[in-house]
């Protein structure tokens, strides 16, 4: 903060919330005894503020949007690398941060979370002309109304566990309702029940980890203005001296883990290294040229025309009906996204469109081609599957083509998206430092040490 000199006129502002130290709240007797130990002060939802009331100044409020989409941005990238039994399931880890955000940020701002959220990860995952963004939008949207609304209407009744699993189901159903008329037809029906189980167990676990999260973390205490948590935490700190730090400890398991690896590395036999050695190497090389074409790439093409070309070519591409057409061009999207230097498995490719196809034949509609035991081919759902799949995967491929990291969009929502993706950068500058047994801790350090960043610019 800005040193203020004797001349100057103090500025009429009201203090913010977390600097005030609450009358009203005062820790029970056991609390206070056990106040030197390892518990971190209680920071329950019954003593929570009401929904949107926090500490936070409007110019605060946007950058706590833009950090909260940052991490989603990051959770989405982690999500999107695990296997998913439909093309466009996720698990919804990334809809933690817009989970925390229900007692957060006030509506308007927590539907600009949502639609940020949106719009990054479609450019992240490069997405965002395909209908996988469709049904993210969707999906997301839904949930944070669902979320915000159980939230509101419990009166603080209802755990952020409930709030998850409402956002969770909601979701689920909206995403399967649309596979069923834009993939899968009539036998989405029959992946339903495990698409809507699945989801309940997702957003139980997201639940009892925002519940765990909030209950423990001093920078969600903070955002919501309960009490002067960051003196809190530095007050605990200085009191349980010998407790090792976050990062005492992830030196002390990045050493062990270092010790490990050592010992492990020298019980492989030379032939097994030279092998592992080559196959590195081949990686390495593929890699690099695929780095080489996608610097040339950016080095002729700006993103902003990229991507309305892309848009262009959406349009056209939907209009197709033929099969022939579709499957040339998709493979005039892969070879663009080949030169583009984007990451692409076309075993990935291959599976999805026989996952779709193979969805589709399930429900008999048309002549009949051919049997294969009970399992019967009818003309219609055979060439409608391989239709649905074509677009599918073509737009998949359009999209990562046409989407370019440097996409900026304009006003204030755009900014806002600018600001996350620089949040996002240094969340992946330190995700190294986020470790399995002090995840809470270690994430909650990041978090306060972001902000502190964001309260310095906006006091100065």
């Amino acid at each position: 903060m800005r040193a203020r000199t004797s001349s100057e006129e103090p500025p009429v502002l009201d203090a913010p919330a977390f600097l005030e130290e609450p009358a009203a709240l005062k820790a029970p007797p056991v609390l206070e005894a056990l106040a030197v130990l390892e518990a971190p002060p209680d920071f329950s939802l019954k003593q929570a503020p009401s929904i949107g009331q926090t500490s936070l100044g409007h110019e605060n409020q946007a950058e706590l949007t833009a950090l909260l989409a940052a991490f989603c941005f990051f959770l989405s990238t982690i999500e999107y690398m695990l296997p998913k039994p439909l093309p466009f399931m996720r698990i919804g880890i990334a809809n933690l941060p817009i989970l925390l955000a229900v007692d957060i940020l006030p509506l308007k701002w927590f539907i600009v979370l949502a639609a940020v959220k949106v719009v990054g990860m479609s450019i992240v995952s490069g997405t965002l002309f395909s209908y996988v963004a469709l049904f993210s939008l969707c999906g997301t949207m839904i949930a944070a109304v669902a979320m915000r609304a159980t939230r509101k209407l419990g009166k603080g009744a209802i755990s952020l566990i409930g709030v998850s699993i409402s956002g969770a189901m909601a979701s689920n159903a909206i995403q399967m309702l649309m596979a069923r008329y834009v993939i899968f037809g009539e036998a989405a029906w029959l992946i339903a029940p495990i698409f809507l189980a699945t989801g309940l167990a997702t957003g139980t676990l997201m639940g009892l980890f925002a519940e765990f999260f909030a209950e423990n973390s001093h920078w969600y205490a903070s955002a919501r203005g309960i009490g002067n948590a960051r003196s809190v935490n530095n007050q605990n700190n200085n009191e349980v001296g010998e407790r090792p730090t976050g990062s005492e400890l992830a030196i002390e398991d990045s050493n062990s883990e270092t010790e490990d690896k050592n010992s492990s590395t020298k019980a492989i036999d030379n032939s097994s290294k030279t092998a592992e050695n080559k196959a590195s190497l081949r990686k390495n090389t593929r890699n690099q040229e695929r780095i080489a074409r996608r610097k040339r790439y950016e080095e002729y093409m700006e993103p902003w025309v990229a991507a309305v070309l892309g848009a262009a070519i959406a349009i056209f591409f939907l209009l197709q009906k033929g099969i022939v057409v579709k499957l040339i061009f998709l493979i005039l999207f892969i070879f663009w996204t080949w030169i583009s230097g984007k990451r692409f498995s076309l075993i990935s490719t291959f599976a999805v469109i026989a996952g779709i196809v193979l969805a589709n034949l399930l429900i008999p509609s048309g002549r009949v081609l051919f049997k294969i035991g009970p399992f019967v081919i009818t003309e219609f759902a055979l060439v409608d599957g391989f239709s649905k799949a074509l677009t599918f995967e073509g737009l998949m491929y359009l999209s990562k083509a046409a989407i370019m990291s440097g996409l900026r969009f304009p006003g204030r929502f755009g900014a806002i998206i600018a600001q996350a993706f620089q949040y996002y950068d240094s969340i992946i500058e330190h995700s190294g430092k986020i470790h399995a047994k002090t995840m809470v801790r270690d994430i909650d350090e990041l978090l306060q040490t972001m902000s502190s960043g964001i309260d310095r610019r906006t006091q100065d």
